[in-house]
């Protein structure tokens, strides 16, 4: 059937961005602190791929106080677009940064005494102050140091222009290995009482209680209202979605991203035809196929491959392709089209997929569709639009 293609006024394939609901979730979180507690709005990896400044503008305006970030870039970013709240880098600066980040008026993380000398040197060529939060490893392992909090305090105390500003530290998800794990079987919060205890120590000793204290990020800080110390740093909850490991969901978020493409071409396939690279999809029935313009290219169902197992990858090509044969996808992803949805059949290749829209009513070219995607993962060259609540 020959239909004409509705008209399009956007970009065929984008992502839609609502800026409304950001803020209805920095609105949620802000009314889950304790009073006089901060919350720092995680814009990492292009605001987990909502657009960094977009995304820090709509939490700065919502009462957010700092910002995160992964790089040094990302910093000078928000700074060249106006954004002056204060801001927090993650990864430890490199020796040529530094300058960029003093300059910029960011916040470093420093582990050890060599990104003290290198602020030092940042410092000395910019003629202003750099400042630092000093991070403590308490179990994750991924920044273990050999020098301790009390070494760096005192270094930066002898550099002059070094001000160690706060002290914090990160946790994983349940089974990510923090120090005093086994005894969060028994009771609860031990491993943050410990980072509690660590800290507290280190600002009395140095006779520093302005020194901001912060370990709890999206889980923590919702879970265990005491870990919120003096900040809470928050990610996932900003954008619409809850940590796996949390069981708890009162608050209201909404969802803020949508990968949005339209139809390009509708047809049919016959019985025992295939569809996609390796036939490993054979069509049992005549078969309704609509193409969408989106592939791995675009973050389609790109899953690291650190996260399965040689052995479990191997199962589930197998349980696929059996499932294909008989013309059934096995644990399909699905795309919305209007109210209904759809499963992805044969292999996803790297600009269109296909779409099994046999049992819709009707799917023509130039309908709307929205692709399920790990949000980090969308390809950043893909345009990012806001939209306005009503919209989504």
């Amino acid at each position: 059937m020959t239909s004409e293609a509705k008209p399009v006024d956007k970009p065929t394939t984008h992502v839609a961005i609502n800026t409304d609901a950001l803020a209805h979730n920095a609105a949620q979180v802000l009314g889950a602190l304790r009073e006089g507690v901060r919350l720092m709005a995680v814009v990492k990896c292009n605001a987990y791929g909502h657009g960094l400044v977009r995304a820090a503008r709509a939490f700065v305006d919502a009462g957010v106080q700092w910002l995160g970030v992964s790089s040094v870039a990302e910093g000078v970013e928000l700074r060249e677009a106006g954004i002056s709240e204060p801001t927090l880098v993650f990864m430890p600066a490199a020796r040529e940064e530094c300058e960029a980040l003093v300059a910029a008026d960011l916040t470093a993380t420093v582990t050890q005494t060599i990104h003290m000398a290198w602020l030092h040197d940042g410092a000395v060529a910019c003629g202003r102050d750099a400042s630092a939060h000093i991070y403590l490893d308490t179990g994750l392992g991924r920044m273990p140091s050999d020098d301790s909090a009390p070494q760096l305090m005192e270094m930066a105390e002898g550099l002059g222009d070094v001000r160690v500003t706060g002290v914090y530290t990160h946790y994983g998800p349940p089974g990510s290995g923090a120090i005093g794990d086994w005894m969060e079987l028994f009771r609860s919060g031990v491993t943050v009482n410990m980072f509690r205890r660590l800290a507290e120590e280190l600002r009395a000793s140095e006779g520093r209680g302005d020194l901001l204290l912060h370990c709890a990020a999206s889980a923590l800080a919702i879970e265990q209202p005491d870990s919120q110390m003096d900040m809470a740093r928050v990610g996932t909850l900003l954008y619409g979605q809850y940590p796996d490991c949390v069981s708890e969901r009162a608050l209201d978020l909404r969802e803020a991203f949508e990968l949005r493409t339209r139809v390009i071409h509708v047809g049919t396939v016959g019985v025992g035809g295939k569809i996609g690279y390796g036939g490993e999809f054979r069509c049992r029935r005549e078969t309704r196929v609509a193409t969408l313009p989106v592939g791995y290219y675009h973050g389609l169902s790109l899953i690291p491959q650190s996260l399965v197992s040689r052995g479990a990858r191997a199962m589930k090509q197998v349980m696929s392709r059996w499932h294909a044969g008989w013309g059934r996808s096995w644990r399909p992803m699905t795309v919305r089209i209007g109210e209904e949805s759809a499963p992805i059949v044969g292999r996803v290749a790297m600009d269109h997929c296909a779409v099994d829209v046999t049992d819709l009513f009707e799917v023509l070219a130039g309908d709307e569709v929205v692709v399920p995607v790990r949000r980090v993962t969308v390809n950043p060259s893909i345009p990012r639009i806001t939209v306005a609540e009503e919209e989504k």
